[in-house]
């Protein structure tokens, strides 16, 4: 994936920018003869394909986002069956079928994600895009998410900001109050092999206090206790790109630039 794809941002760093633009396909990984370690079978192929893409809840059409490339090395179980790490397995058993033996090959995702939205009626889920009350009473936000995060998809994020645009009437009415960082390489709320280490509670105060709103915010990776790499994070959409002179792992190498 890295080799197909980590170059379209404009700098070959092992981390993808904006995963979005990754057109990989895992076919190329599949087995042309045999089977082996060395590639994917049909079968393994399309559960990989499975990952990126999204569902969609059947009642009210809004998509389930699949998992974004860059995110492969930290597949698991992803707390499916798992002992240490079963939520998902029991948040279907005890809050949507509220049946201690149900088991994961009983779910059928055409009926069963639409089941288990109506039973959170927004209580775990944060859906509501309005986020008008909010901006009204003077509120910041600050939302970010890791591109990388292999266990709750990063199109959770991008889509619910998307929402709230489309609700509210566009960028215009929200950037002043509202603001998403989507952070390359990062995992699941931190990690990974991007810079994942960023203050944005001193980015709300000065948000908040000051007025100055945050255009990009500092973010750092470190190794054996040395910070090996800097990068700011961009308001969303905007992506950080490489000036083309200086080192990759400068933050002050990179402006952040719209699609």
């Amino acid at each position: 994936m890295l080799e197909a794809c980590d170059a379209a941002d404009g700098v070959r760093d092992g981390l993808l920018e904006n995963p979005g633009r990754c057109g990989f396909d895992p076919v190329s990984l599949q087995c042309r003869t045999a089977a082996d370690s060395a590639c994917l079978t049909a079968e393994q192929v399309e559960t990989v394909r499975s990952m990126y893409s999204p569902m969609k809840n059947a009642a009210t059409s809004r998509a389930i986002t699949g998992l974004e490339r860059g995110s492969e090395l930290g597949w698991t179980d992803l707390g499916w069956t798992g002992s240490a790490r079963a939520t998902g397995l029991d948040h279907f058993r005890f809050l949507v079928f509220h049946d201690a033996k149900w088991e994961l090959s009983q779910f059928r995702g055409d009926t069963d994600v639409a089941r288990a939205e109506e039973a959170d009626n927004n209580t775990i889920n944060a859906l509501d895009p309005d986020l008008k009350p909010f901006i009204d009473r003077g509120g910041k936000l600050i939302q970010y998410h890791g591109w990388s995060d292999p266990q709750i998809s990063p199109g959770n994020s991008t889509q619910y900001y998307s929402r709230v645009l489309e609700v509210l009437g566009g960028k215009s009415k929200v950037d002043a109050a509202y603001r998403l960082f989507m952070v390359p390489g990062m995992g699941h709320c931190g990690g990974g092999e991007g810079p994942n280490t960023f203050d944005t509670l001193a980015a709300l105060e000065e948000w908040v206090e000051h007025g100055r709103a945050p255009d990009r915010i500092i973010a750092s990776h470190a190794a054996n206790g040395s910070v090996d790499r800097t990068r700011p994070l961009c308001p969303f959409p905007q992506t950080a790109v490489y000036t083309g002179a200086g080192s990759i792992n400068d933050a002050a190498n990179f402006v952040c630039r719209a699609p």
